[in-house]
């Protein structure tokens, strides 16, 4: 060790490797070192080096017998709770080596709870020191532009002990609900000799139970028939079209009666005329950028917070886990459109936004007490993928829209008289672009102009159209409609509500962009309403959430959190072991359906006993078919590899054909069932010639 290393005083936490570099690099001549692998960085006496997310995970400190409830738990190294996060030993391994060369520490990882959670659990546990001392400050900061990194670095802040004691708090009690709630599913399944594992959450639950209402609400629909009457009429090659003002009609005889009394004039009795002001949109928060980027570019919610978090790292946009629909005062607005002037695409809009006098932007109501709305940073972005630059442009241009002037719109009403039936036309179009021109193609709306008319005026009736209609059920929630009902409902955090709803996917719970409850997750739901509410109840959630916010602004201490957690999961546990039979009964019923449905069906009857052959997946991804009783029947039948698909049905024996699909093989036809003659006369795997 050369002596002056024996100097070295300060360590600075990130949480990625790449905002490491990027704080070193903004704070000075920043030197390059390595050590098993991993990169950390020297800036004179300073080290900045990273973790990589959570380094430090809850695990049961008494692991082995599976049994429920269990609270008692401990935070210990990543790697020792999954064996997919190996790769954080050697993060860990650097910090602790770093750690005894330091006296001072500074937490530069996100300012937000997990950013908290991250550096407080890494110098607790790895470095031995107490997070709340005094030698451990806080960076805060939004953005990661070297101004920016160099404000914070110079304005240091205690530890938000507020802010960690309320991430601590989540992931326990989202570790009793997972842990326990997994165990009493799965252990209730077992009873009812069900061999499968079933998971659920404290906040996937209610939101699963919301998606599951709607499912229900469009099941039960019944559609009514009504008609609609229209009327196309002209003057002077101007045409139109007029809707009858009674709008619905429930009664067909009584909208032939209408129809039949039309003639071949209509005069214009009212003509109403109303201009308005369309204000700017409000800056983004992360909620209304995934909805946008849905609707504008197709992006789902999950996907859009993770390019939104690489153009965040790489200080193209500011932070986006964000609540804030505010851009305050202190940011220089001027300063991030002067250097986004440099990118041509943007050199107009600009231009016009600094010809201005002032610029304010059209701010919401919504805050964030650590971060502004969403932002570009006036930093040019280099070689961004295609979706990064989709994303990126429609941040840019949502910032420019909010300091624009209001657009200026017209509606238009026309009521015409047929023979004393009143015919309604209605059309708007836009005066004065305003702030449209700076939202570019992501400002849609639809432009109607209706001919010039005046009170008086005849027009020659075309033709009168009688449409029969159905009235339509509750639309499904999308990805990004149900992120917007969570948030309205209080459930999860602005940045886990994309997390919960890829959860309950990829649990089999959830299926379609037009999002459907699968009949699994529909027997959960059902399942849990009868036996035990309280796993579903968004009012218990809810409470917990406005708790933990409690914590945060540091009015109620977590342990009072966690012990109100540990009663509740208590209860809960309570009744599923009183209903443990029913609940396994239930569910395996469901499983049973559910791995029917996703076989393409039976195929066929089993030939050891009186079950039913389904295609089935074993632990290591292959596919084979077996027997619906199993464990009862261990009957399976073995498949060649690739896709397996039904594709018909064997004229031999009337099993189904299966046709086995590999990238540049010819498909492979053959029948299931293993005693058909097929198998003597074209081998031993049935192949079936076509």
């Amino acid at each position: 060790m050369k002596k002056d290393e024996k100097k070295m005083k300060t360590w600075i936490i990130t949480e990625k490797p790449n905002v490491a570099e990027r704080i070193a690099r903004s704070l000075g001549a920043a030197k390059k070192l390595s050590r098993g692998g991993i990169s950390y960085y020297k800036v004179g006496d300073t080290f900045v080096a990273p973790a990589v997310g959570h380094i430090f995970g809850l695990k049961e400190r008494k692991g082995g017998r599976w049994t429920y409830p269990v609270f008692d738990i401990e935070w210990v190294p990543s790697y020792k709770v999954n064996k997919s996060s190996e790769f954080t030993r050697k993060y860990l391994d650097n910090i602790k080596f770093l750690a005894g060369k330091c006296d001072r520490f500074i937490n530069a990882c996100d300012y937000d709870i997990e950013g908290e959670v991250i550096a407080f659990n890494t110098i607790k546990h790895a470095c031995n020191i107490d997070p709340l001392d005094k030698k451990v400050s806080r960076m805060k900061f939004s953005t990661l532009t070297p101004e920016s990194i160099l404000s914070a670095y110079n304005n240091l802040e205690p530890i938000n002990k507020g802010m960690a004691d309320a991430g601590l708090t989540r992931h326990m009690l989202d570790w009793y609900w997972g842990i326990n709630l997994s165990r009493a599913l799965t252990l209730a399944i077992r009873r009812a000799r069900g061999y499968v594992t079933l998971s659920i959450g404290r906040v996937q639950g209610p939101s699963l139970k919301l998606l599951a209402v709607r499912d229900r609400k469009i099941s039960a629909f019944k559609s009514e028939s009504y008609w609609q009457l229209e009327m196309i009429a002209s003057k002077d090659k101007s045409r139109l079209s007029a809707f009858h003002s009674e709008d619905k009609f429930w009664d067909k005889s009584r909208v032939e009666s209408a129809k039949d009394r039309c003639g071949d004039t209509a005069v214009v009795v009212k003509v109403q005329r109303r201009k308005y002001k369309q204000k700017p949109p409000f800056p983004f928060d992360l909620t209304t950028l995934q909805t946008e980027a849905y609707k504008q570019l197709r992006i789902d919610p999950r996907r859009t917070l993770e390019i939104a978090q690489e153009l965040y790292t790489n200080a193209y946009i500011s932070y986006p886990r964000t609540s804030s629909q505010q851009l305050p005062k202190g940011i220089d607005y001027t300063g991030i459109i002067k250097n986004l002037r440099g990118i041509k695409v943007y050199s107009p809009c600009c231009e016009e936004l600094l010809s201005k006098k002032t610029l304010k932007p059209h701010n919401g109501r919504k805050k964030d007490p650590a971060h502004p709305a969403i932002h570009p940073t006036g930093e040019i972005p280099k070689n961004l993928g295609d979706y990064q630059g989709k994303l990126y442009d429609l941040i840019v241009r949502r910032f420019f829209a909010t300091f624009g002037d209001p657009a200026i719109r017209q509606t238009v009403g026309i009521d015409l008289d047929n023979n004393s039936e009143i015919f309604i036309a209605k059309g708007t179009t836009t005066i004065e672009t305003g702030w449209h021109t700076l939202y570019g193609k992501y400002a849609k709306f639809e432009e109607e102009e209706l001919p010039n008319l005046v009170k008086g005026d005849q027009l020659g009736v075309e033709e009168i159209k009688m449409h029969e209609k159905e009235t339509q059920p509750p639309k499904r929630y999308t990805p990004a409609s149900i992120i917007r009902e969570m948030e309205k409902r209080n459930l999860g955090t602005k940045a886990t509500r994309s997390q919960i709803l890829d959860i309950l996917f990829k649990r089999g719970y959830l299926s379609g962009k037009s999002i459907e409850v699968t009949p699994l997750g529909l027997h959960v739901v059902d399942t849990m309403e009868k036996y035990c509410p309280e796993v579903l109840s968004e009012k218990l959630t809810r409470k917990f959430e406005k708790e933990m916010d409690q914590i945060g602004l540091g009015k109620m201490p977590g342990e009072k959190v966690i012990k109100e957690g540990e009663e509740t999961i208590i209860h809960i546990s309570k009744e599923f072991k009183k209903n443990e039979s029913e609940i396994g009964a239930a569910l395996v019923s469901s499983l049973k359906s559910t791995v029917r449905k996703e076989s393409g069906g039976e195929l066929g009857k089993c030939l050891k006993c009186d079950g039913n052959l389904v295609l089935r997946k074993s632990k290591f991804g292959g596919q084979f078919v077996g027997c619906d009783n199993y464990p009862k029947c261990r009957y399976t039948i073995s498949l060649p590899p690739g896709l397996i698909k039904k594709t018909g049905v064997c004229k031999q024996c009337g099993y189904p054909i299966l046709t086995s699909i590999m990238k540049g093989k010819r498909p492979f036809r053959f029948c299931v069932n293993p005693e058909c003659v097929t198998k003597k006369k074209y081998g031993n795997l049935g192949g079936v010639k076509t």
